[in-house]
């Protein structure tokens, strides 16, 4: 079949698609180890919190009635993500197929690279109150604070007594024993505590040794010991290293069960690949679009050490 300008961009089309959907199909690991992904089906979602009932009294033949107390209403915006490329005719004319395919492979890897990169910003923003990220959206959660905080209220109702998830200790053993501590300590909005189990460690690549010192199952003895003194936190963290975590010094403890309930990516569309003719350009136009939102619904199951 000649080739013709009604159907350049067709034509190109089946390669063009595979070649976008072989790179996007590579795994985006961190996305999947540390998000709770859902779908969205609206401009944003919203997730409303429920204050916590105390402790259940004993029963005197009269079964009490309570509310529970709302808590803050979390709404999680989908942004529009967007970038195209072009094809000249010539490209086809001199069968090029190899640099048109990479053409592709190129702009789906942006696609890919752009999820964790906004992934990644959630905890290199973390520390930052009344900060704003790239899509202009605030670094603040819905209690007004950001994600790391000393001042997280402890609910809409009770704002003048507040918990801390942050802190600026280096990653030592002793450190890393002070943050679980604080953890455990953390309290629902009635004043209960939790029962926070932490068992993580996320680092940049600048604190793999240490992390792998500290925790690692052959750390069978505390770094430094003259004693041999048993390490009891080898094996029962987690190391996480994440190169796209760009402070050399901020480390973060994470309870990953209650991660993955609070820490939220939703999908609104999820990568698609688009084509249309340029007529008298004599260029092909394929477009990459996605859309989604990031956010978190309670910051109870991390505590982050920036001594930066």
């Amino acid at each position: 079949m000649p080739l013709t300008s009604g159907n350049f961009a067709d034509l190109l089309a089946p390669p063009l698609v595979r070649a976008f959907n072989l790179a996007m199909g590579r795994p985006q690991p961190m996305i999947d180890m540390l998000f709770k992904v859902e779908s969205s089906t609206r401009y944003e979602e919203q997730y409303q919190g429920l204050g916590a009932q105390g402790l259940v009294p004993p029963f005197d033949g009269t079964v009490p009635y309570t509310d529970f107390d709302a808590g803050y209403r979390v709404d999680i915006r989908n942004y529009e993500f967007a970038q195209g490329l072009q094809i000249e005719r010539r490209l086809v004319d001199d069968q090029q197929g190899n640099q048109i395919s990479g053409r592709a492979s190129n702009m789906a890897d942006a696609f890919g690279i752009t999820q964790e990169a906004d992934a990644a910003n959630v905890f290199i923003n973390g520390f930052t109150d009344s900060g704003t990220n790239r899509m202009g959206a605030t670094t603040n959660g819905a209690d007004g604070v950001a994600l790391l905080s000393a001042a997280h209220p402890y609910s809409p109702a009770n704002t003048g007594t507040t918990q801390n998830n942050e802190g600026t200790l280096v990653l030592t053993i002793d450190n890393l024993d002070t943050t679980r501590q604080n953890m455990r300590n953390f309290t629902d909005d009635a004043g209960q505590l939790m029962g926070i189990n932490p068992d993580m460690l996320l680092v940049p690549p600048e604190l793999e040794r240490t992390a792998t010192q500290l925790v690692s199952e052959r750390a069978i003895y505390e770094p430094g010991s003259a004693q041999f003194d048993v390490n009891m936190f080898s094996g029962r963290f987690r190391p996480v290293v994440w190169n796209r975590l760009t402070d050399p010094n901020a480390w973060f403890l994470i309870d990953s069960t209650l991660m993955k309930q609070h820490l939220i990516w939703q999908w609104r569309v999820r990568p698609e690949f688009s084509q249309a003719d340029d007529f008298d350009g004599l260029t092909a136009k394929y477009r990459g679009y996605m859309r989604y939102g990031i956010g978190w619904t309670d910051w109870r199951w991390i505590f982050g050490q920036n001594p930066s």
